[in-house]
């Protein structure tokens, strides 16, 4: 097993709000190595080794407690666009967090990719007003350490925010051009190749400080966080180019059909409670109407639930509202970003409804 099957390996440290937190051995390696390194740091000014260990260690997981607040900003963000969390795993080079799918347009995207970076930026003002306190209060090693968190956060933040996948500013970049009319799978495969320039970057940078300055440890770890950035972005074009090629027979669900001739409550009362999802297809005899949105339905006076059918609240059915079988995934989820009800049918050569994907 290499180093980077190791950190795939992870193993649960604790749940928070019903998301796992894990983290794999490698993580704890780098948790001894920065609390040795800052305790070394600040050595001189303890003059004690026990209590330089005890501040080297309180400051090391106060950062990877940072660390966890940026990703959990990312968790928190996805459930508010209604998107499953699987996981958050802590890592030697920071942190990721897991969805069950991808957003299912830009805006959840930008959104949900920002927030860790803020959260960041938030802690670093935080930790530089607590900096100040001290400073204020004499407690000068309090303060230089709060001034590293400070550092540390603020410089998270902002490598986070460059260009490419899988850092925040590569899904952010994803978001704008999915936003302006790339197809979601040809945005993740260049912020991909960004990401990778990244890396490069980032592994030359290490060779210079290692071989040029002489600062082996910081160009070790340059290299090492290159490396696995590099490893990464490798796995998202992997990925890119094979949700590229997959169809909507691959991903489709048999749809739970609604008949345009009910009621709201009807559908209410025997059908939603079995099929919770945003969208239904409406249809009788595998015909497809229309889609019965569950944001339209909210907004029918409650009144008027037991008057009103589907077939008068349902959006009528359009060419953006379906696609046939063996039509590209990306051709579907671009109709869907589109099409204002999030969903669109499947239908075979015959025109009848055979799947749903919403």
């Amino acid at each position: 097993m290499n180093f980077f099957e190791d950190i795939r390996r992870p193993f649960e440290l604790m749940r928070v709000s019903g998301i796992p937190v894990r983290a794999g051995r490698a993580w704890f390696l780098v948790l001894i190595l920065m609390t040795v390194i800052t305790a070394a740091s600040v050595q001189g000014q303890v003059a004690n080794w026990i209590a330089s260990i005890a501040l080297g260690a309180a400051a090391t997981v106060v950062f990877f407690a940072s660390i966890f607040l940026h990703e959990l900003a990312h968790a928190v963000s996805a459930r508010l666009e209604k998107i499953g969390v699987v996981e958050i795993v802590l890592h030697p080079f920071g942190g990721l967090t897991r969805f069950v799918h991808e957003p299912k347009t830009p805006r959840a995207e930008f959104r949900i990719a920002i927030a860790g970076p803020a959260a960041s930026f938030v802690l670093a003002v935080a930790f530089a007003l607590l900096m100040t306190a001290a400073s204020v209060s004499g407690l000068d090693i309090l303060r230089d350490l709060l001034l590293l968190l400070a550092l540390a956060n603020f410089l998270l933040a902002v490598f986070n925010l460059l260009p490419g996948y899988p850092l925040d500013g590569g899904r952010v970049l994803r978001a704008y051009l999915w936003r302006n009319g790339k197809d979601l799978n040809e945005a993740t495969i260049l912020t991909g190749r960004c990401g990778q320039v990244i890396a490069v970057v980032l592994v030359v940078s290490g060779l210079f400080f290692a071989v040029g300055r002489g600062q082996f440890f910081t160009g070790f770890w340059a290299m090492l966080t290159g490396f696995f950035l590099f490893d990464s972005a490798r796995g998202i074009i992997a990925a890119g180019y094979a949700a590229s090629h997959k169809l909507v027979d691959d991903v489709m669900r048999l749809p739970a059909v609604v008949r345009p001739d009910i009621t709201l409550q009807e559908f209410i009362d025997k059908l939603l409670p079995m099929n919770r999802q945003p969208a239904f297809p409406v249809a009788e005899d595998r015909q497809l109407y229309g889609i019965l949105s569950l944001e339209d339905m909210m907004a029918v006076p409650r009144p008027d639930l037991r008057r009103l059918t589907v077939r008068e609240t349902m959006r009528t059915v359009t060419e953006e509202m379906f696609v046939e079988l063996g039509a590209p995934l990306s051709e579907a989820r671009e109709l869907m970003s589109g099409n204002g009800v999030k969903a669109v049918g499947v239908i075979d050569h015959e025109g009848k409804l055979v799947g749903f994907l919403v």
